[in-house]
């Protein structure tokens, strides 16, 4: 993938020298490219200490890779009906966050604060990289940036924040119980080895969540709400997927 999409894990910059280098035939003109540690933000900014884990490349493609494997849906059920996919979805990102805390204690830095919907995003990010496809750069969340309802209709996005307050309480509760409820009004146990496997597929939620309407997308609803809080109504009409169609009718997601 890093071969197939480098602009997704790289600064063009660095992708630009590549180019340049690649057009010198000589050995001995060849000069290494030096991908600078810190170009996302200044060091006396804090959060920097940890950008080399959260920019890391392979800790990037392991996370891609990972739901690459265990997508959330497809035609054929197989692909998402893995043994115990919703017990790893849960491991892998806990197993994350868990290093991640590690990295930031190393550095002199508190434990992760959970975010809530509630509150400012406080950490700004400006990623510096762009689409070559879209001809944009992906755009920068400023600091203490608060999100709002998502009214996303160019990417079929609709969500209001009083739905994921929802999600969430049904989810609490459902741990509570150790139970979770069917859409025609039983009940699923969370009790037993499966227990974590079936909250794991319900929190994400994948095509395999229990009851998906009654508790809702709160994962992937949480990263769209991050992803677009820079223009939650597409007002600025700024996106980086561009959906081009030919006149054969063919469409092709860029």
């Amino acid at each position: 993938m890093l071969q197939s999409f480098p602009g997704k894990f790289m600064d063009p910059w660095v992708l630009e020298c590549a180019r340049k280098a690649d057009v010198i035939l000589l050995p001995d003109q060849r000069k290494p490219i030096t991908i600078p540690r810190n170009y996302t933000a200044a060091s006396f900014e804090p959060e920097q200490r940890v950008a080399y884990f959260r920019e890391d490349i392979g800790v990037n493609l392991h996370h891609w890779h990972w739901h690459l494997v265990y997508p959330i849906d497809a035609n054929d059920r197989s692909i998402v009906d893995k043994d115990r996919r919703g017990e790893l979805f849960y491991y892998m990102h806990q197993q994350i966050i868990a290093r991640y805390n590690t990295e930031r204690y190393c550095n002199n830095l508190s434990h992760v604060v959970p975010y809530d919907l509630k509150s400012p995003i406080v950490e700004g990010y400006f990623p510096k990289m762009n689409s070559k496809d879209a001809s944009r750069v992906w755009p920068q969340r400023f600091a203490n940036t608060t999100v709002y309802d998502l009214d996303r209709p160019d990417v079929q996005v609709r969500i209001e924040l009083a739905d994921m307050f929802l999600f969430r309480e049904r989810i609490e509760q459902a741990i509570e119980n150790m139970e979770v409820i069917l859409p025609g009004g039983g009940t699923m146990s969370l009790k037993g080895d499966k227990g974590i496997d079936v909250l794991g597929n319900l929190i994400e939620a994948s095509a395999l969540s229990p009851n998906k309407g009654y508790y809702g997308d709160y994962h992937n609803g949480g990263n769209l709400f991050i992803s677009y809080s820079h223009d939650p109504e597409n007002r600025y009409l700024y996106i980086i997927f561009v959906q081009c169609t030919k006149l054969s009718n063919d469409t092709l997601m860029q």
